[in-house]
């Protein structure tokens, strides 16, 4: 038993300042280079294909704007998994965390394997349904699709086996798989989009390529580290078979992340939809600005995952009192780290935008993105923050609720009005956006302080009597 399993169960609340601290960056710093390794996975192709071409980089957002759809789908059980496992090891029980983690990884995998055949076969057909594009960008994103749908399944392993690694507070695992990862793609896209080492230039199709190769290398070390390399919890494989109580614990906390995840992924296909009737530039400006701002976010999406995995520990050691610490700990480096970072976007966006391209309208266009965004940075994270932490604690629906009203309330009709009605253009898409997130701040802020997150604990105390 670790020593944090320990002082929890004596005493869940005796845990001085300094050592939540320690504790909080230990998970917190593997979990952000995580991330931020992630998104240069996409980061890498972005800006290679920005040397492509205006084509290239809308062909690719729209293909990956799907595979993050397919991705909501399997984003239940991640939740989920994290969860239920934080509880399980905040209660010290190794062998419920593990088979909760053998129900998530079958569940997922026999999931997302079912819906990316699907999407295989209709690649087309979806991009004209979601989008109503045609010509070369429909040519090039069906190309791009039908070859990046198979990196899914490798992602969703990827998903699960950090969602369960995170549960159990490891979250150097992870880290260590998305540096593969990243290195593997970068050497690829270089390869393959360029045409080096032996390779014919390949393009977006070598962009698909590399990403896939390298979620499957990332997917098999992930694998392979949870069957033969960690300690934390009893995972196995053989003979596992899908327990209906399982399954209902894991869906009864995720259902509502995955709802939530998918109505963003379907709003964000309507806004891209708003966003292609403005042409080519736009779109390019638009997509790079979403890579970009990533700079920003990707750092502080730590301080969410530790929200998550503290709280649901603290649930299960019975105190709510020391998850609130958690979070107000959490906060505030959160804030601070944001600070930090979303400046560069409001005080250097044309720099951080040549990053991604070298096409100057795209640049010149896209830098009234990143300054709107970075406004809104601090409040995000926050967001992320708070929502994480009721994930935690099992209430799910709210940041469901909250996401929910937030696009389809705010951002979505925003656009529309501010774009086309008063005719700000793209302009008016981005400023629309901003006011979402300050919205979701207020409601999400408002939700956790209320406190009623912390009924969940009578209803566990109640399940187990």
């Amino acid at each position: 038993m670790s020593a944090q399993q320990e002082a929890m169960r004596s005493d869940p609340n005796n845990i001085s300042q300094k050592e939540m601290r320690n504790r909080i960056f230990a998970m917190v710093w593997p979990a952000t280079i995580e991330n931020v390794l992630q998104m240069a996975v996409g980061m890498v192709s972005s800006a290679m294909l920005g040397r492509v071409g205006k084509v290239a980089i809308g062909s690719v957002g729209l293909g990956r704007r799907i595979t993050m759809l397919v991705w909501g789908f399997f984003a239940a059980i991640g939740t989920g998994t994290t969860v239920m496992v934080a509880r399980s090891v905040g209660a010290n029980d190794r062998a419920k965390a593990g088979r909760y983690a053998e129900q998530a990884f079958v569940l997922a995998l026999s999931m997302v394997l079912a819906i990316s055949v699907f999407v295989f076969f209709f690649a087309r057909d979806t991009l004209v349904l979601l989008y109503n594009t045609s010509g070369e960008l429909l040519n090039v994103g069906t190309d791009y699709l039908r070859i990046a749908i198979w990196g899914v399944p490798f992602m969703a392993i990827m998903q699960i086996t950090g969602a369960i690694m995170r549960g159990a507070g490891n979250t150097k695992v992870p880290m260590q798989v998305a540096t593969v990862i990243n290195m593997v793609n970068v050497v690829l896209s270089y390869a393959l989009i360029f045409g080096h080492f032996g390779f014919q230039p390949m393009g977006v199709i070598g962009a698909a390529w590399a990403s896939n190769i390298a979620q499957a290398t990332g997917a098999l070390l992930a694998l392979f580290i949870m069957l033969y390399r960690q300690d934390n919890l009893v995972f196995k494989l053989r003979g596992v078979r899908l327990v209906s109580e399982d399954v209902r614990a894991l869906l009864g906390i995720g259902l509502p992340t995955a709802a939530e995840n998918i109505l963003m992924q379907l709003g964000q296909i309507m806004l891209t939809g708003l966003v292609v009737s403005f042409g080519d530039t736009a779109l390019a400006a638009h997509q790079q600005g979403l890579t970009a701002e990533s700079l920003s976010y990707m750092p502080a999406v730590g301080f969410s995952v530790a929200a998550t995995a503290f709280v649901g520990q603290s649930m299960g050691a019975g105190s709510t009192k020391l998850a609130e610490r958690y979070v107000k700990e959490l906060a505030k480096w959160s804030l601070i780290l944001t600070a930090f970072t979303a400046s560069f976007l409001v005080f250097t966006p044309k720099f951080v935008f040549g990053l991604l391209t070298n096409v100057p309208e795209v640049i010149e266009l896209g830098a009234y993105y990143l300054i709107l965004m970075g406004l809104a940075q601090i409040p995000q994270q926050l967001t992320s923050v708070f929502n994480g932490a009721l994930r935690g604690a099992g209430d799910t629906k709210a940041p469901m609720v909250i996401g929910a009203l937030g696009l389809w309330g705010i951002r979505l009709p925003f656009s529309y009005f501010l774009s086309l009605r008063l005719g700000w253009g793209i302009v008016g898409v981005w400023a629309a956006m901003t006011m979402d997130l300050f919205v979701r701040f207020s409601m999400s802020s408002l939700r956790f302080y209320r406190g009623r997150w912390k009924q969940q604990l009578d209803r566990m105390v109640e399940a187990k009597a």
